[in-house]
């Protein structure tokens, strides 16, 4: 009967004028249904409509289903996703399924709703809120006048958001990091400057990428963008000193910071000298600010190790310091360095730390600082010579010594030259002897070695076929005077055929050649026997 009202569309007495097709009101894939069939569904529903009108709005609700998929092209998803909306992966215009029997149009649990964020709908659109966009003709005026705060169209749409984002500092990432840093490390901003760091400048400090491109920037900014760095580091400006990565940051002020952030980063540095001097990453601090701040600073600076400097140059951070002082400071500042040694130049002398802050008072110090040093190191010079780490104190003297210091280690060393070149660490300072004493010693030495006899025994043979002392003969013939180098290879010569099958004594040979080329007529050529027998 076409006067009765299909149950499908049909409206009880208590219902709503609108078409729920037997979802809920609150069901999205009922919304998108009712919106799209929003003309068919009324005018099929009211029981009091003549058939004429009905078949009218039928005729007309119906070209939805004619319409083909050309006419109806789908609504990509990618322009929407940009307007910051989701689509369906269904095209808009797709027909409708069938109601069977065997054929549920309620959407499962998943879909609904109620606490899903799915926009798995019909054809339809999510304003990622949950509320429904309806991709019909003339959908966006229903839409915008519905909610025109959040409209697709509305005034306050941010359809073209603004290219430089606020970022709060309580938006943190599953990271631990600020989305700002996030997105920096993802390589998003290529053209972020320190200005849009505001907030973030110990977060970026205490990063590895966020630290070097303060660096960077630094090196080039402006005084007044330095100035935005410098407020925020300055709070936090222990906590970066002993960083990783901040400390960085820290360096960088006092090489490219004004006279007044030096000063306030060195105010802080105050009260804390020592245990920043220990600190693996905060004695790098302490170094480049004594090389950046005036020398009253660096007086004030380096008291506060007055009373710790054996601890300081034993430790493996805080002897760096300690040679920066002596380096970098006037020396009438450093007395109480010089005190601290007294009695112990030996035992400094040998330690692996403490033998380098020696060489440094030998090279900085004043002639009345560094006297009771030497002293010291004169009672010792023979231990201190065969020491891995002592020998290297002997050669410092034996480089940049005065004279009188020189000529007192080559007094040690003389008797004792075949013995101290076979030794690993004595045979350096030997080389060192050869070459730094003066021509009357260094003749001495030489004649040790030459004016033995010429047997298999003698200390010119052992010693060119020892792994250490051959170098001490390699120097001898580059030092010697012709005269006393035409001894030495007279007395190399014996032994040529022998020294072939030594890999040391190659090295002997290959510096006779050197000499030789010069076609002396007196010493002949080097070469084996015309035959190339040995």
């Amino acid at each position: 009967n076409s006067s009765q009202s299909s149950s499908l569309f049909s409206h009880g007495p208590g219902q709503p004028g609108s078409a729920s097709l037997g979802f809920g009101s609150g069901s999205s894939l009922g919304a998108a249904i009712g919106s799209a069939l929003s003309g068919f569904g009324s005018s099929v529903g009211s029981s009091a409509s003549s058939s004429a009108t009905r078949r009218e709005s039928l005729s007309t609700s119906s070209d939805l289903y004619k319409r083909s998929s050309s006419s109806l092209a789908p609504i990509g998803q990618p322009f929407y996703n940009s307007l910051g909306f989701s689509s369906s992966p269904s095209p808009i215009g797709m027909p409708l399924p069938s109601q069977t029997p065997g054929h549920s149009l309620t959407p499962p649990p998943s879909l609904s709703s109620h606490g899903s964020s799915s926009s798995l709908h019909l054809g339809g659109l999510t304003n990622g809120s949950g509320r429904y966009i309806s991709a019909a003709p003339g959908a966006e005026a229903k839409y915008r006048s519905a909610s025109s705060t959040s409209s697709l169209f509305s005034s306050s749409s941010q359809l073209f958001p603004p290219s430089r984002l606020r970022y709060n500092r309580s938006d943190i990432m599953p990271s631990g990091r600020s989305r700002l840093l996030e997105d920096f490390r993802n390589n998003r901003f290529p053209n972020l400057q320190l200005r849009d760091l505001i907030g973030h400048i110990v977060e970026f400090s205490q990063d590895q990428h966020g630290s070097r491109f303060i660096q960077q920037k630094l090196e080039r900014a402006t005084p007044a963008e330095r100035q935005i760095v410098f407020n925020e580091i300055l709070q936090a400006a222990y906590q970066l000193m002993t960083d990783v990565f901040g400390n960085y940051v820290i360096q960088k002020f006092f090489e490219f910071g004004s006279l007044d952030q030096k000063l306030a980063l060195a105010t802080r540095i105050r009260g804390h000298v020592l245990p920043l001097a220990l600190q693996m990453y905060g004695y790098r601090v302490i170094q480049k600010a004594l090389e950046s701040i005036s020398s009253d600073q660096q007086s004030e600076m380096v008291k506060e190790l007055d009373g710790h400097v054996l601890k300081c140059v034993k430790d493996q951070n805080g002897n760096h310091v300690v040679q920066k002082c002596i380096e970098c400071v006037q020396p009438q500042s450093l007395q109480f360095i010089i005190d601290a040694f007294k009695g112990q130049v030996f035992v400094l002398s040998t330690h692996p730390y403490g033998c380098r802050v020696i060489q440094r008072i030998l090279e900085h110090c004043t002639a009345e600082q560094t006297l009771p040093i030497l002293e010291e190191l004169h009672q010792h010079t023979e231990q201190l010579v065969q020491d891995q780490y002592g020998n290297y104190v002997i050669q410092h003297v034996l480089e940049h010594g005065r004279p009188e210091d020189k000529s007192k280690i080559v007094s040690e060393i003389r008797g004792k030259v075949l013995a101290l070149s076979q030794h690993k660490f004595a045979s350096n300072v030997v080389e060192k002897c050869v070459t730094h004493a003066s021509r009357a010693e260094r003749a001495l030495l030489i004649d040790e070695v030459c004016c033995q006899n010429d047997g298999p025994h003698s200390a010119l043979y052992t010693m060119m076929k020892d792994q250490y002392a051959n170098y001490v003969v390699q120097k001898m013939i580059d030092m010697a005077e012709p005269a006393q180098r035409k001894i030495i290879m007279h007395k190399i010569r014996p032994h040529i055929t022998t020294l072939r099958k030594y890999t040391y004594g190659k090295h002997i040979l290959a510096k006779l050649e050197k000499y030789y080329l010069k076609n002396s007529p007196d010493l002949g050529p080097i070469g084996g026997p015309p035959n190339g027998m040995l």
